[in-house]
């Protein structure tokens, strides 16, 4: 029971962080693509702006969360200090999680996957949810293990202590 517990906690932890993420890329992804294909009538073309459109969507908002987060933690630094050890915190933190996946994801998934996609259903928006889904479970398969092994290093939310009354603090290690 206890290991049921504690899978069902992690996999709410993941969702909590990677939701608004997920809602940020899809959206830009899917109005890249259609665009893209609106404008060219090219699945090629339309791939390639999907692909694009997601990581921009994606990593802005994970970028944000991160610089939220380590901003936060480091208020006993000077103004100027806190905001370069907080970009630089945040920059590291999406890489280590981020990085490896999206290259897996970029370079050869997500683009094959829109570009089949329609191809394989005849359609063209089926096509591109195929390829949405497939691609997730490459990247969050490779996220979800470096953010799992590699914790330490990652801008994360910790709870509030009880009885502070202070908003959650961020931990991420400086080293």
């Amino acid at each position: 029971m206890a290991t049921r517990t504690r899978v069902r906690s992690r996999i709410g932890e993941w969702i909590r962080r990677y939701l608004p993420c997920e809602i940020a890329g899809t959206a830009a992804e899917f109005g890249a693509a259609a665009l893209v294909y609106g404008a060219t009538g090219s699945l090629a073309a339309a791939a390639v702006a999907a692909t694009v459109g997601a990581s921009a969507g994606y990593y802005a908002t994970a970028f944000l969360t991160a610089l939220r987060w380590t901003y936060r933690d480091h208020c006993h630094r000077t103004r100027r200090d806190r905001v370069v050890v907080s970009v630089l915190l945040a920059l590291r933190s999406v890489a280590i999680e981020f990085g490896p996946a999206e290259l897996i994801d970029s370079i050869a998934v997500r683009p094959l996957a829109f570009y089949v996609g329609p191809m394989l259903f005849g359609n063209v928006a089926a096509g591109w949810i195929f390829g949405k889904l497939v691609s997730d479970v490459a990247f969050y398969g490779c996220a979800v293990f470096s953010y799992e092994r590699f914790t330490a290093l990652i801008a994360q939310r910790l709870p509030a202590e009880k009885g502070t009354g202070h908003e959650p603090a961020p931990t991420v290690s400086a080293a």
